[in-house]
This record gives structure tokens, sequence and C-alpha cells, in this order.
């Protein structure tokens, strides 16, 4: 059984319960990203609605998770891969070779994680028998962390929770159970790292050691295989949606975690509706309707008779002379239930820091308001407001995998001095056009330069590599001004390309 089947559902023993509260939240939030978290809603369901009315809904609406949807288009900070430099070396091929080993495409699923869950974790290896580094997205609730008190929002210990097939001795041979991955940098000069089984009590000093059963040696000490620049650092990267000073911040924008169970209630309550009240209601007195079973049990027992356009309803006076039928309107309209529903949507955005005007408008009717998808301008906003967290940790990334690689591959790959650079979400045709009217007004009347006007067809263009840009287009067109049009030029491409003394025919000239 693979960690990733059981990670979730399970609840894997980790040091100090006094962290198991936030190893809790952050589950949750990982199950909404993850799309588990149908018990979840059953249980907002069970807290929100009599039981009797939860057990005639069916199917619970999981289709509407408003947190994954804001996260997934935060998200974004490798949709592109970043560019790697260095002031004093050439690293383009480890540039390509940490893209192809993975490092943007895990990234991008450590970026949903650290966004979602507040922080993120990226471990980085070496594997001598695939002969390529080894990048993995670690969730934070599968981590307990210490830091020191003068750096106290880096870790100086690290514990994960993992899944290995094990036989401890008890007769039971193989099995899947949860192990210890402990990295320990709290004395500089002992760096540890340890495989343990932890015990009923789940503290690291009554954990039995099974490093040389699992990795097949030890790796303390002299041993310890994660060094930069000949010190050792800790294999794992904790990346911070924002720094706040400590290891964690798990509880921001929970607003968002706790209005997406209670949306997803509503939303089941909306499909029951429609279901069994957007109709006229039938009423009868003095007669009684026949046929019928008994569903459900204890307090949710009740009487069904199941009518469709194709059934015959047989009614039984109970009073002769006295029987009477009727209805009543409809109960509900689906439809301005709807709008109560969006409009809470929106109110529940607000109060976590989005506005209307970040979101995009819906194409229907008036009253449709605000899809839940954001306005690029804002996804660029956010995205660049949390580079800083990123460089940092991907910097560290990208120190070790040097090192990995120089260790060993016998490379000569700098471990320290790397820069990253982000591409922006690029906008919209619209978006472009927009903007670059605008630059053009503004030049017209001498506030802006042909510098602003690249710039806003490509918001991720730094002003340097624009200018470049400029002068690179002027040098062309001096050296192709005689090619005044398409076809002049076409023809003078197709003179250059004619065997001696014969001709080029169209097809072979044309574009």
């Amino acid at each position: 059984m693979s960690q990733d089947q059981t990670a979730i559902s399970d609840v894997p023993p980790l040091p100090s319960q006094d962290d198991e509260a936030r190893r809790t939240h952050s589950r949750l939030r990982r199950r909404l990203l993850e799309g588990q978290w149908k018990q979840d809603l059953e249980n907002k369901c069970r807290s929100f609605f009599p039981p009797q009315t939860v057990e005639r809904f069916g199917n619970l609406d999981v289709s509407r998770n408003l947190f994954a949807t804001i996260t997934k288009q935060l998200a974004v900070q490798y949709d592109v891969a970043p560019r790697v430099t260095h002031d004093s070396a050439d690293v383009g091929e480890f540039a390509a070779r940490v893209r192809h080993d993975g490092l943007w495409s895990i990234g991008a699923r450590n970026a949903r994680n650290t966004i979602g869950m507040r922080e993120g974790l990226m471990r980085t290896d070496y594997s001598t028998e695939r002969g390529e580094l080894l990048y993995r997205a670690v969730p934070s609730d599968l981590v307990y962390a210490e830091a020191a008190a003068d750096n106290p929002d880096e870790p100086n210990l690290v514990v994960e929770a993992r899944l290995a097939s094990l036989d401890v001795g008890d007769g039971k041979g193989e099995q899947d159970r949860w192990t210890w991955d402990v990295l320990d940098l709290r004395d500089p000069q002992d760096p540890k790292y340890r495989v343990l089984l932890p015990g009923g009590r789940a503290r690291i000093e009554e954990a039995t050691d099974i490093t040389e059963q699992v990795l097949g040696g030890s790796f303390s000490g002299g041993d310890y295989p994660y060094l930069v620049e000949g010190s050792a650092v800790l294999p794992y990267s904790l990346f911070h949606a924002q720094r706040t000073g400590e290891l964690f911040n798990p509880y921001d924008n929970s607003e968002q975690v706790e209005a997406t169970l209670l949306i997803g209630a509503l939303w089941t309550f909306w499909g029951y509706l429609c279901r069994d009240a957007a109709y006229s209601q039938r009423w009868a007195i003095g007669v009684q309707l026949g046929g019928g079973a008994i569903r459900g049990s204890g307090k949710a027992a009740r009487k069904e008779v199941h009518l469709d356009p194709t059934s015959i309803a047989m009614f039984t006076e109970e009073v002769p002379g006295g029987g009477r039928l009727g209805q009543f309107g409809a109960s509900v309209d689906p439809e301005r239930y709807q709008l109560a529903v969006d409009s809470f949507e929106q109110r529940v955005l607000a109060h976590s820091g989005l506005s209307p005007d970040d979101f995009q408008k819906s194409g229907g009717a008036a009253e449709s308001g605000y899809a839940i998808a954001l306005k690029r301008e804002t996804v660029r906003r956010i995205q660049k407001a949390s580079e800083a967290q990123f460089e940092r940790a991907d910097k560290e990334v990208l120190a070790l995998s040097a090192a990995l690689l120089n260790a060993n591959e016998g490379g000569n790959l700098p471990e320290s001095g790397y820069s990253i650079r982000y591409m922006a979400v690029p906008p919209t045709p619209s978006e472009r056009q927009a903007r670059v009217a605008e630059a053009t007004s503004l030049l017209e009347v001498g506030l802006a330069s042909p510098v602003d006007i690249v710039l806003a067809q490509h918001p991720g263009m730094e002003r340097a590599e624009a200018i470049a840009h400029l002068d690179t287009v002027r040098e062309e067109r001096v050296e192709f001004a005689s090619m005044d049009k398409l076809p002049d030029a076409v023809d003078d491409l197709g003179g250059m390309l004619a065997p001696a003394g014969g001709e080029v025919k169209a097809a072979d000239t044309a574009l």
C-alpha cells in the first residue's frame, strides 16, 4: 500500500501531541485539495441538518470546492519553468538537468500545498541506482519540526512520517508500517540521519532505530550525506506562503476552509430541494395512500411510496364520502436559493481578502454575479507578493541539488549564489490589447516610451530585456529596410534559394 493511498485517511504517529491540532487541521486542508473530503462534508451536513434530512440527501455534492478552486488558481509559480542563472558561472546545463529530473513539475504540487496549507516541504535526494536527482513534495501534516530560537522559521530538526514495508520479527511478515525519517541538525557538529520505528507513545527517544535495515548503513556523523560547501544541511526545504517568524502558520484563510464545507452542505441541500421540493406539494384529507415501504431505521425511519409519471396512486377513503385531494405550490424556488448561496460565497471571499474586482464577471445574466475565477492581474499580483518566500526555499533546493551532483557525479557546480526568476502569468489577448492601448496613449502625450509598450505586451519581462528587444528590432528593421513588402521579401528569398540557371516554383517559396 502506497503512502499516497493512506496518508490522509490514516493518522500517522508523530512526536509531540501538542502539535496534533495543527496537523489535524492541515490534514483537512489536504483532503480538500486532493478531493477526498466527502466524509468531512457528511460530518458538516450532520451538524447542520436534522438526521432525517441528511438520510434523504442521497449523494453529497462535492462538485463545488471553493478552497481548492482558489488555491489552484494561485499556485502558478511553476506553470512556466523559472529561469536559473548565476553571476559567475554558466549554469544552463544544470538548469536543464534539474528541470529534466522533475524539480519544477514536483514543485507545482508543492506550490499547491504551500498556498493551501500555508507551508510545504521539498525533499531533495540523489538516486545512485537511477543516476538522477529525486524531488518529493512533502505535505506539512506528515511532518514534525523544531527550530533554533535565533532562526525560528527554519527547521533544524525534521521528522517525516513515511510508510515502509517492514518485517519487525513479530511473525506477521512484511507489513506496511509508519516509520520516521529523522534529520537532526540541532548539533551542527554531529548531524544525524536515522530511520526510526515509533513506539506506542510516539517519542523519538523511545523509538526503535531501524536505519541499518532500511538504508543499509549508517548516515550520521561523518557519514551524513547532505553537505553544501562542506556544511551539513537538511534535505528538506520549508516553503512558506507568508513568513511569520514561526515554523508553521496553518490557520490563515480558515474562513475559506470552513465556508467550503458549509457551501458544500448548502449545495447538497439545493440538489435535494430540486429533486424533492421544486414542484407542487400534493395533500390529502380523509384518504390513505396505499403501498409503500419503510426506509431507514431509528429516528431516521420513514415510510416512502415511489411515484413517477407512469405510476397510478391508489387511495382508500378513511371516512366514506369525506376524502379530499389538493396541492400547494412549489415550496422552494431553486433559482433564488442558488443566488443566495452564490451571494454567500462572494461574502466569504471578501472576508478572506478577495474583492469582487478580483474575479471575472460571469457571462450570464446580471444576477449571476461573479464567477469563482480570478483575473490574471490578481493572480500576478499575489504571485509577485509570494516570490520572496518561494525564492528563499528554491535557492536552498538548487544549492543542495548542485552539491549532490558534485558528490555523486564528480561535477564542479557552484553550491551557492543562484538567482531565480519566476515567469509571470501571460496576459489574455484582450488584456494585452488593453495594456498596449494604455501604454500607447501615454506614449503619445510623452509620459511613456516604446519600452513601456513592450512591457505592456510582456508583463514578465524586465526593463533591460525590453530595451534589448527594441535594439534587436531596430537593427533588424535597418537590415531588412529594402524588403518593403512581403511579396518582395518572398521573391528575394526565392532568388536566394533558386539553383544556378533555374527558377523556383511558387510552391517552393510559399510561406
